[in-house]
């Protein structure tokens, strides 16, 4: 396990960070404190985990803030399509519009955002190189991890990843909480 240090944005905007993580194989784990206007889930805290697939270049977390009145929408994990460049220890992740929202207790999930990526590429924010190399590794997440058969499971085919277990059971906080600002 080494200690790295991320920064996180937008495709094109600034970066937010230093924020604490670690890195154990091809996955990184690192953390955010949510503002005051986040009202977490009963039991937890608004420190949110988030979790990156370095070889597929997809983030995610289960948010610990309250965003439905639904008690199993405390289990939904939401996944975000990144870009990632590398300096030492430090990571830059930058968002590449794609997402889906992932239940876990058995509803199918909801696949957000292809029309912003469609229009990034048509403004000229991302080249056809770019695109090509999102979406063959979007999918690649997708065929790993929810839908490995043609015929839709009752249950995901690795989801959670396995390979973020062992940072799932690290203590938080993870380095310095930071707090993010919006």
């Amino acid at each position: 396990m080494e200690q790295v240090e991320v920064m996180k944005g937008k495709h094109r905007g600034e970066l937010f960070g230093p924020l604490p993580g670690v890195r154990i194989g091809d996955v990184i784990a690192y953390e955010v404190e949510l503002p005051e206007r986040f009202v977490p889930w009963p039991g937890r805290t608004r420190l949110e985990r988030v979790f990156v697939l370095l070889d597929l270049g997809v983030s995610f977390s289960n948010p610990p803030w309250r965003h439905s009145e639904h008690p199993e929408d405390a289990h939904i994990w939401y996944v975000d399509l990144i870009s990632i460049n590398r300096a030492g220890d430090r990571y830059e992740f930058r968002d590449l519009y794609v997402d889906v929202i992932v239940p876990t207790d058995g509803r199918s999930y909801r696949q957000l955002d292809l029309d912003e990526l469609a229009d990034a590429s048509a403004e000229g924010l991302l080249t056809s190189d770019e695109v090509v190399d999102a979406l063959r590794r979007w999918q690649r997440f997708l065929d790993r991890h929810l839908h490995t058969e043609v015929s839709p499971p009752r249950t995901w085919s690795d989801f959670p990843p396995a390979a973020i277990r062992p940072l799932q059971d690290l203590a938080a906080p993870l380095g310095p909480p930071v707090r993010w600002t919006d």
